[in-house]
């Protein structure tokens, strides 16, 4: 919910939780209709779909993750790069 207790909503596909976070932060930050971006304390409710399974994390832990740590498989990478591309965080490695 935004100041105005509004609560956004957008359907993304994704192969993560982390990434399908990073989706849906781009899309309210490319959308016209959101007047408040999403910041590091929000938290963001994912619902997964055929079967609906609910989780929710702050946007500041996607963030976390996607910069930092030790990448342990070729298909982790893949997701890290995926969420840091979604954020606009590409540049940055991860340590």
């Amino acid at each position: 919910m935004d100041s105005r207790n509004v609560e956004h909503a957008v359907d993304v596909t994704a192969g993560s939780l982390f990434e399908a976070a990073a989706a849906a932060v781009r899309a309210f930050r490319e959308g016209a209709l959101v007047e408040e971006l999403p910041a590091p304390a929000t938290e963001l409710r994912i619902t997964v779909s055929p079967l609906p399974v609910e989780h929710r994390v702050r946007l500041q832990r996607v963030e976390q993750w996607a910069q930092t740590g030790t990448v342990k498989s070729p298909v982790e990478k893949v997701r890290r790069d995926r969420v840091r591309e979604l954020l606009g965080l590409k540049d940055e490695a991860v340590s």
